[in-house]
């Protein structure tokens, strides 16, 4: 593993974590995004993610949102373990686009998850985030609102990047969100998410209390 970061990955690893400003990095990578990650970094942090999903649901009428859902990677993943309810939230439109033309999600909508999230009134059973926690997107401090996006005894699956997993002290607000009765962690597993770089990553499974 011996690839250094480069381009747009190297731009958003530079951004500080919980600002929401990486939207104009990934309107310009919206069309080589795919490209870029799977075959220069062996992103695999998708498929990480909705294996830990299959294992905690094996309800597939499940109404699931899928939070920072980009080009629809995790989407792809989840529709081949027979996931076809799906709905996806992301703050870049030319993202959105890309996953569009995926024609797997009912609904793709816009929005800027450090603000309060609307829904239009959808009602969701579970919800999956992978990459939407670190450098320029949301930290623990949106975590509360995240996990509102769904019904009580709803199921939760984040994949955060482990750089600010450590230095936000990602365990210490799972904690708080616990004692303040908001959620229950199940399972928090670490694992590498590129295959070409050391590039770790923790798998966090909850349930909205």
């Amino acid at each position: 593993m011996t690839k250094e970061m480069e381009g747009f990955v190297a731009k958003l690893t530079a951004l500080g974590g919980g600002s929401g400003d990486s939207r104009d990095v990934y309107e310009d990578w919206a069309p080589t995004y795919e490209r870029n990650l799977q075959q220069d970094y062996g992103y695999i942090a998708p498929r990480i993610a909705v294996e830990a999903f299959a294992a905690h649901c094996t309800d597939t009428s499940t109404q699931i949102l899928d939070l920072g859902c980009g080009t629809g990677l995790v989407g792809e993943a989840l529709a081949a373990h027979g996931f076809h309810h799906l709905d996806g939230l992301d703050i870049s439109p030319r993202m959105l686009d890309e996953a569009h033309r995926k024609q797997i999600y009912g609904n793709l909508l816009i929005g800027d998850m450090t603000q309060p999230i609307d829904l239009g009134g959808r009602n969701y059973g579970a919800a999956i985030g992978v990459g939407c926690f670190g450098g320029g997107h949301i930290g623990p401090e949106h975590l509360r609102g995240v996990i509102g996006c769904v019904q009580s005894g709803g199921l939760l699956i984040f994949y955060i990047n482990g750089i600010p997993y450590g230095q936000d002290d990602y365990p210490s607000h799972f904690r708080s969100l616990e004692a303040d009765g908001v959620w229950r962690v199940l399972l928090t597993e670490k694992s590498n998410y590129m295959q070409t770089i050391e590039r770790p990553g923790w798998v966090v499974v909850a349930i909205r209390s």
